[in-house]
């Protein structure tokens, strides 16, 4: 019987992942194979009790990124989506507002503008020497003798300090933008999304305003100065600094991590690194490929009728899913998928998007990855996982799966001192 479908119903049934959830937060890639063989997409109630339509396979996934039957607004879904994930069916607007994100054209591409005007490769390229110093003053204070956190000792205040840096947070408010971030990415329920989403509100609002008063040369500062001359309103400029943390953080804090990870748990993709530091790119592609940080993107509202593969999908307002983990898996696209390989030629991914909703960002996570990993490794020559990978928790949001800690040490045990003075 097929292990994935209600007993009694037929072949067309909607999937029931309620019984594969444990399966599905720890190793969710062999879940979604055994659906793909099945077919790429699939009508499924997903474990917390809300359905979607799963689109698992590489063209078809490719295909609904840049549909114009699905769409980004969220005026757009049906009254069950909204009242699970905005809180009211009747809203048609999240609580911090409009951005790129939730928009469809004409509107996107004016919302959008602005931001790919600001993060020029000039820009970005300006903050190399930035994230370098970050890097370099975090890697001097791990510890070599005992145990670290990559995310919470590295990865994590790395992201924040770059994200802080673009958008001209103070030092000391880095700590509350954390705890805010992490409760929009990960939240217990969907109300506690929405609760801390208003609670960023007046933290933006009072941001933008000084920033009015008193403009920089920093890349929010170009930003504001850029979305001014096109008119966007202060609601808006809220609602793109919103993206920007979210978007800029924890997606970073997962993709360096992940990396780590795939690295320790493949030695010989790890000692491959180590003899061709020039592999570091395809390292972090290959990451984004076979550990994506965000498992599916923003979601898309069926507006209209549409077919994905042979799978009708009516315009009733359903999430359409997009699962690009399990895309980037597709053995009709990536060679024996399965295998974590830095050597891969290159494929196109879509981990940062495709179409209209491609990242504007992705260059900043890039220069951040390939910064701080070889940093990383170049400083722990010897460095190894401080636990086992099945002890490993992970974390799953709307949007992101990622590590809660990882635990690593300088060398695979502990080094006595040698007296080379009076040896033994």
């Amino acid at each position: 019987m097929n292990a994935f479908r209600t007993p009694g119903t037929s072949k067309t049934a909607t999937v029931d992942l309620r019984p594969h959830a444990e399966a599905l937060l720890h190793d969710p890639y062999p879940v979604y194979a055994r659906l793909l063989e099945q077919g790429p997409v699939h009508r499924a109630v997903q474990p917390d009790g809300a359905e979607a339509w799963l689109v698992l396979g590489y063209p078809e996934a490719k295909e609904a990124l840049a549909h114009p039957a699905l769409s980004s607004d969220p005026a757009q879904a049906d009254r069950d989506w909204r009242a699970r994930y905005l809180g009211d069916p009747d809203t048609t607007e999240f609580p911090h507002g409009r951005n790129m994100l939730n928009s469809d054209p004409p509107e996107h591409t004016r919302l959008r503008k602005p931001t790919t005007q600001a993060f020029t490769p000039r820009r970005i390229e300006g903050l190399r020497s930035t994230v370098e110093e970050h890097t370099e003053r975090l890697i001097r204070a791990l510890p070599e003798t005992e145990p670290f956190d990559v995310i919470d000792d590295f990865a994590a205040p790395l992201t924040l300090s770059m994200i802080c840096t673009v958008l001209g947070i103070p030092d000391l408010d880095h700590g509350r933008i954390r705890e805010w971030a992490d409760r929009v990415s990960f939240p217990k329920a969907p109300e506690d999304a929405i609760t801390a989403r208003r609670d960023l509100i007046p933290y933006f609002d009072e941001l933008i305003g000084d920033k009015c008063l008193e403009p920089g040369t920093g890349l929010f500062d170009a930003l504001l100065q850029t979305a001014d001359a096109d008119l966007l309103s202060h609601e808006e400029l809220r609602a793109t600094a919103f993206l920007l943390l979210l978007a800029g953080h924890e997606t970073t804090i997962s993709l360096l991590s992940n990396a780590v990870l795939c690295l320790l748990t493949h030695p010989e993709q790890l000692a491959l690194l180590r003899r061709n530091p020039d592999f570091t790119n395809q390292a972090v592609h290959e990451t984004l490929r076979f550990a994506p940080p965000a498992p599916s993107p923003f979601p898309r509202f069926a507006a209209e009728d549409l077919t994905l593969g042979s799978t009708d999908i009516p315009g009733d307002g359903s999430h359409v899913k997009i699962m690009i983990s399990s895309a980037q898996r597709d053995p009709r696209q990536f060679p024996d998928p399965e295998i974590f390989d830095i050597s891969r030629t290159p494929d196109y991914l879509l981990a940062f998007g495709h179409s209209i909703h491609g990242c504007p960002g992705r260059s900043l996570a890039h220069l951040e990855a390939s910064i701080a990993l070889p940093a990383l490794l170049e400083h722990f020559p010897d460095l190894v996982l401080a636990t086992t990978p099945d002890a490993l928790n992970w974390r799953v949001g709307p949007l992101l799966r990622a590590l809660d800690h990882l635990p690593c040490r300088a060398h695979a045990t502990e080094r006595r001192p040698t007296n080379r003075t009076h040896p033994a």
